[in-house]
């Protein structure tokens, strides 16, 4: 059983759609990347996976049940800035949500505000919190019942580099356990070192669902990169130009794009025209390389 299940998902506002007969599943315990720029769908698709929206036309199944339904008792949710009352305590926040829906102990608290990196700041009021800690107050937030699933939209936004590094180790940690994570972002790197699996969303169309690998290799599959260094760099320069191609500055050496059909012969066709190329490298293709091309490549209407 797939822990989430969307089948030809739609929200469409007066004349226009957030989101257009979006389909994919997540199995239990994958960790899984939502990706696209703001405004492509990705907050509406997890709001309405949350049950905080309805959809316009098809359904969002969580751990089997309908949404709405029993399954989002076992769901953990961070969509948008998360809210908090600035006048009380990181620790009091918590503990006023856990007296609204029950449950869950003092020691549970204390421990989730550990998990977050959060407990020098507990006693501290919110008002006095930076955009980071409430973010990591957020996580801690949606840890809180042990969720089975976890909807997490932009969970970085504000920290810096070591607060992202956290973040994204409490993550694997939380995915070691079992737990399914959705996770939308458009920090493309981010992503890139947390999921093997992406989900890539623009105009409210999923335009891509697979392993991240194959996006990369998929989109780069026209053209290579090559990081070329020469004895005479000069040369190497008017060859590669003479040949069509475009050349630009690497950091070290010149880097050019063939053509998929001619990179296994570009080293042996510099060498014929007498151009000593000390070290060439293919360059692996970026998450956001590849995602920036997908989009372009998306020629449907708007």
């Amino acid at each position: 059983m797939s822990a989430i299940s969307v089948t030809q998902l739609s929200k469409r506002y007066r004349r226009s759609y957030a989101v257009d007969n979006v389909s994919f599943t997540v199995g239990a315990g994958e960790v899984v990347g939502f990706l696209g720029p703001n405004g492509a769908g990705k907050t509406t698709t997890l709001r309405m996976l949350a049950g905080l929206i309805r959809p316009s036309s098809g359904e969002a199944r969580i751990l089997g049940a309908g949404v709405p339904g029993p399954g989002l008792l076992q769901v953990g949710t961070m969509i948008e800035e998360p809210s908090f009352y600035p006048y009380l305590s990181g620790y009091d926040n918590l503990r006023y949500t856990t007296l609204l829906h029950g449950g869950v102990g003092e020691a549970r608290i204390r421990e989730v505000l550990a998990f977050v990196r959060m407990e020098a700041a507990a006693d501290k009021k919110l008002s006095a919190y930076s955009q980071g800690m409430r973010q990591r107050l957020g996580l801690a937030r949606a840890l809180l019942w042990r969720p089975k699933v976890l909807l997490l939209d932009e969970p970085t936004n504000g920290l810096d580099p070591v607060g992202i590094a956290e973040i994204r180790e409490n993550l694997r940690l939380v995915a070691q356990q079992g737990v399914t994570v959705l996770i939308s972002s458009h920090i493309l790197a981010e992503i890139e070192k947390l999921v093997e699996r992406v989900l890539v969303i623009e105009k409210g169309r999923l335009l891509f669902d697979g392993p991240l690998h194959q996006l990369t290799r998929q989109l780069s599959a026209t053209e290579i990169t090559y990081e070329l260094t020469a004895t005479d760099e000069t040369a190497l320069h008017n060859a590669l130009t003479g040949y069509g191609y475009e050349v630009t500055a690497a950091e070290t050496g010149l880097s050019v794009q063939v053509p998929q059909g001619e990179a296994d012969a570009l080293l042996s066709r510099l060498a014929g025209d007498d151009v000593k190329v000390r070290e060439a490298r293919r360059k692996e293709e970026s998450l956001e390389s590849a995602y920036l091309r997908l989009v372009r490549q998306d020629s449907r209407p708007s």
